[in-house]
């Protein structure tokens, strides 16, 4: 997540999987002992699939961080329930040119008490494009057309080249090297908030790492997190500049990877959401605290191109058709995720309005298709000379996603015969820190729309993108992608047709294997609402408890 503007904020945001019970009765006895300390604060407890690794918002990089960051810090803009609005900046001039914005900044205050000021958005970006701080969403500075961000990012230029400049306390000057009618959408991402310098720098390498750690200026503060903890407490800030629309004094993030033991912290009132999935569905589907919604994020497996064997496009090609994706929604997840046959998601714009980016291709790729999945095996023998292959299988160790990858394995290994599929089980940070060191050969990945417009996706697979982690490359591909952020920028149907014929390239050499776009269903106490984003996440500074 992937991903998840807010996106990616939302990707990000992206709350994980967790579970719980309901009906009638059950739903009526929630809302009268609705979790509340005994002072009377109104407190949420929500359920994540994995620990919170950093509050640093400049290196986070997991949905789960993203989720609690987004509550604790906050831009210039954030999102609503139709897109986004102006947050940190009270107003924005933007010259004819469309390449220069000229923010205005909110009075509003760090926890610290000291003012957030310009200097302090300026010091975040250029700490972002920073190559010496590893940032691996530093791309996005690219993305959002920042003037020289290429160049400083990536080819060791000045970063005092960047274009991101503070006049004044108040006003914070961005240069862009091309138009990104998107960018708005783009700067709600957390890794685009300000970071107060002086207490960062005084902080060092622990920056990020507890509580006491970082300064917040979001609508919540952090008020109890240990690094390796699997709960995260967060108390309403009273010195946010919108304190006043936020109801709820705390909200925590607690992890719990087993479905089952999810469940029963919700039956028992110990959660107040949770993510189902399965049978639970099923279970509680007619209950009116039972939620659904479909989630701008595609679930995928990656192929290691570097992997002897991997190297063949026909062989990847034959696990793309090998496997049931249909039996995975309907059997496993049963919570509204449908079958990906397609790189870029549906609902997901397509740059001219009133158009989604499916819609415009009205084409899908890598079908379920067994017999022909045989066919390109074969092929894939002949070319590569050998009668067998053996893989391992690295994926999150979530109950959801470890009852996928066993099914993958056996799906792909009765359809292929000669092919053996070992299983990797890793918390989610190790499996990306595997995915980025090149040390796997087959991957469950996901991730989610930072923003919308198909750049979110189509831009992490170039050669050079940070989370092309198969390490597959196409020059067509990049030019394609290229031309698309720059010289088409202003010529929406053009820029279309580039995208289009850009995943035809990414899917028909399956550099990347579709598995099901997401479905959240999920269980809230009847109690409690909360506003969700265009991209399916909940808007937690929202929620109210009756």
């Amino acid at each position: 997540m992937k991903k998840r503007g807010l996106a990616v904020i939302l990707i990000i945001t992206m709350i994980s999987t967790v579970f719980s019970g309901c009906g009638s009765s059950k739903s009526e006895a929630a809302q009268s002992t609705q979790s509340a300390d005994t002072s009377g604060k109104k407190n949420i407890t929500i359920s994540n699939t994995a620990d919170l690794s950093t509050l640093d918002n400049t290196v986070a990089v997991t949905g789960e961080d993203m989720t609690v960051i987004q509550n604790v810090v906050e831009g210039l803009y954030r999102t609503t329930t139709t897109g986004v609005e102006p947050a940190g900046a009270t107003s924005v001039a933007v010259s004819d040119d469309k390449l220069t914005y000229t923010f205005t900044l909110r009075d509003e205050k760090w926890s610290d008490k000291t003012p957030v000021t310009a200097y302090d958005y300026e010091y975040s970006w250029k700490r972002l494009a920073n190559p010496s701080v590893g940032a691996e969403y530093a791309y996005m500075l690219v993305s959002a057309g920042i003037k020289n961000a290429n160049d400083v990012c990536f080819k060791n230029a000045d970063i005092n080249t960047l274009g991101v400049k503070a006049t004044d306390d108040k006003t914070l000057v961005v240069t862009l090297d091309h138009a990104v009618p998107y960018l708005d959408s783009l700067l709600t991402g957390t890794y685009f908030a300000p970071i107060e310098k002086a207490f960062a720098e005084k902080q060092g390498s622990q920056f990020g790492l507890s509580k006491d750690n970082v300064v917040y200026n979001g609508p919540y503060t952090v008020f109890d997190w240990q690094v390796g903890g699997d709960t995260v407490v967060l108390q309403k800030n009273p010195n946010y500049w919108d304190a006043s629309n936020v109801k709820a004094d705390k909200l925590t993030f607690k992890t719990i990877k087993d479905a089952q033991s999810g469940v029963l912290a919700y039956e028992s009132k110990e959660l107040d959401y949770v993510t189902i999935s399965g049978d639970l569905v099923a279970k509680y589907k007619n209950s009116k605290e039972y939620h659904s919604s479909v989630a701008r994020m595609l679930y995928y497996l990656q192929p290691n191109t570097t992997a002897l064997g991997f190297e063949n496009a026909d062989l990847r090609k034959a696990f793309a058709l090998a496997f049931n994706k249909q039996s995975i929604v309907d059997n496993i997840l049963k919570n509204g995720s449908i079958p990906a046959d397609f790189l870029i998601v549906k609902s997901l714009a397509s740059g001219i309005d009133g158009k989604t980016f499916r819609d415009a291709a009205n084409q899908t790729y890598l079908e379920t298709d067994k017999s022909k999945a045989l066919d390109y095996y074969n092929k894939a023998k002949q070319e590569t000379g050998k009668s067998s292959f053996t893989f391992e299988l690295l994926y999150d160790d979530d109950d959801t996603t470890s009852q996928i990858a066993q099914f993958i394995q056996s799906e792909i290994q009765n359809t292929l015969p000669g092919v053996t599929i070992t299983l990797k089980s890793q918390p989610k940070k190790n499996r990306i820190e595997l995915q980025k060191s090149g040390n796997f050969q087959l991957a469950i990945s996901r991730w989610g729309a930072d923003y919308n417009d198909p750049s979110t996706y189509f831009d992490i697979f170039t050669t050079t993108g940070s989370y092309n982690f198969g390490k597959w490359s196409n020059s067509q591909y990049d030019q394609l992608v290229s031309s698309a952020s720059n010289q088409l920028i202003n010529s929406p149907q053009d820029r279309l047709n580039a995208y289009i014929k850009a995943e035809k390239i990414i899917l028909d050499d399956a550099a990347i294997l579709p598995i099901y776009q997401l479905g959240s269903a999920y269980l809230l106490k009847s109690n409690i609402t909360v506003q969700q984003s265009v991209d399916g996440n909940n808007i937690w500074r929202t929620a109210k408890i009756k």
